[in-house]
């Protein structure tokens, strides 16, 4: 049986615009809508919106073109002597805020998503370790996103690193749990965790965590394709 491949973060936010994305997170509530707008960089989301929709269409010359573009828009409203921070949710900005140890900038979100449409693209054209370094960029500047989480961990199940995949997807699975704006990636975390798993052969701990993925889509086609191999793994032993 021909295995598919677990792509999952970067998938999820190439078919959302950012404001489709947070009404299926069902997290940004309206209040926040509007206190999000202090958010540096706010103003450019239309623009984020129109570089993902470059994405969906497959026009990643164009997209890669515009994310350097808005990146060098958001940066450059930077203040150099300051660290910078990008939330999802009230939940997430307020948390950080309180255990923060300086003063931070708070980036709007769609910074983490022009970075993770340059990763995506990287990754698009098998550029790993540049994905893996714009990734890394990522988990700095918006340390509550599972989808950045979940796409390392595409991309080191793809390097044959299963171990460290799994860290990465476990990561995943721990931020779409403990934030509901984070909550799409959790079935996506869950399926990386199992692929990974198989690569280690700990297929009955795999076949659980597909089962998991199914509690949440229980039509998913990657989760049953990986079932399936489950079952002719073990019967050809």
């Amino acid at each position: 049986m021909k295995r598919q491949l677990v792509l999952v973060a970067l998938t999820i936010c190439a078919v959302l615009p950012v404001a489709q994305a947070q009404k299926v997170g069902e997290t940004v509530a309206t209040p926040f809508q509007g206190f999000a707008h202090s958010a540096k960089g706010s103003q450019l989301r239309d623009q984020v919106n129109d570089l993902v929709a470059l994405v969906r269409a497959k026009r990643l010359s164009d997209a890669e073109r515009k994310a350097i573009e808005l990146q060098e828009k958001f940066e450059a409203s930077f203040d150099r002597k300051m660290r910078q921070y990008s939330f999802q949710s009230k939940e997430e900005y307020l948390e950080f805020k309180q255990s923060a140890p300086e003063q931070f900038e708070w980036i709007d979100w769609g910074y983490k998503e022009t970075l993770q449409m340059k990763a995506f693209i990287a990754a698009d054209k098998r550029e790993f370790p540049t994905a893996l370094s714009i990734l890394a960029t990522i988990e700095k500047i918006a340390p509550a996103s599972a989808g950045t989480a979940a796409e390392r961990g595409y991309i080191l199940n793809q390097l044959g690193q299963p171990e460290n995949a799994l860290a990465a997807y476990k990561k995943a699975l721990s931020l779409s749990t403990r934030y509901q704006s984070q909550r799409p990636f959790q079935a996506a975390a869950l399926r990386g965790i199992g692929f990974a798993l198989i690569e280690l052969s700990k297929l009955d701990e795999a076949e659980a965590v597909f089962n998991d993925s199914l509690k949440i889509e229980p039509a998913n086609k990657v989760a049953l394709n990986e079932l399936a191999y489950i079952r002719d793994l073990r019967a050809k032993r």
